[in-house]
């Protein structure tokens, strides 16, 4: 029986170790990282390969923050304090040959997304994700056409998977 307790008693202090020092977990944030004071925001890419990601992103953030989509040039007119700014930097895509055949001819190749976020508000950067990246696979059945067709059916659903794990991040806190 005292082993028992003992197992109990760790447990109980492990937990108020976790709670006590601020530790939560994702998605479960009273705030998240969005001041409460943000009422609009500008979605923008920093060059032109994080262009592919930036209409998934901007559909994303306005569904999951709730705040109004406005152009850059808007905000300028205005100067508000509380419009965020989201922008894309270093987003890369690779395409890569990842399995071959008998004949040493690609039949399977790796799709890779990555890109970071940078949120400023008021001239201030308030957060800075590290490069997030989603992976998929594109199968060489068929001709050419057919290969980049699945190629970007994967690109789409990678793109859609990219912006929403954003949106969890700036929504949790972390």
């Amino acid at each position: 029986m005292s082993g028992l307790m003992r197992k109990l008693c760790m447990s109980a202090l492990l937990s108020l170790l976790l709670v006590s020092c601020g530790y939560h977990l994702a998605g479960h944030g009273d705030a998240g990282l969005i001041p409460t004071n943000s009422k609009q925001m500008v979605v923008v890419a920093a060059g032109g390969d994080q262009a592919s990601l930036l209409p998934e992103l901007k559909k994303a953030l306005q569904q999951g923050l709730n705040l109004a989509l406005v152009s850059r040039e808007e905000v300028r007119k205005e100067a508000h304090d509380d419009t965020i700014e989201v922008r894309i930097e270093q987003s890369r895509e690779s395409f890569v040959s990842s399995s071959f055949d008998a004949s040493g001819i690609a039949n399977q190749y790796r799709l890779t997304l990555s890109g970071m976020v940078r949120v400023w508000q008021a001239g201030k950067e308030i957060w800075v994700s590290e490069a997030l990246s989603q992976t998929g696979d594109v199968f060489a059945t068929g001709d050419t056409v057919a290969i980049e067709a699945q190629k970007e059916r994967v690109a789409e659903s990678l793109r859609k998977a990219w912006a929403q794990k954003i949106v969890g991040r700036l929504r949790s806190g972390f």
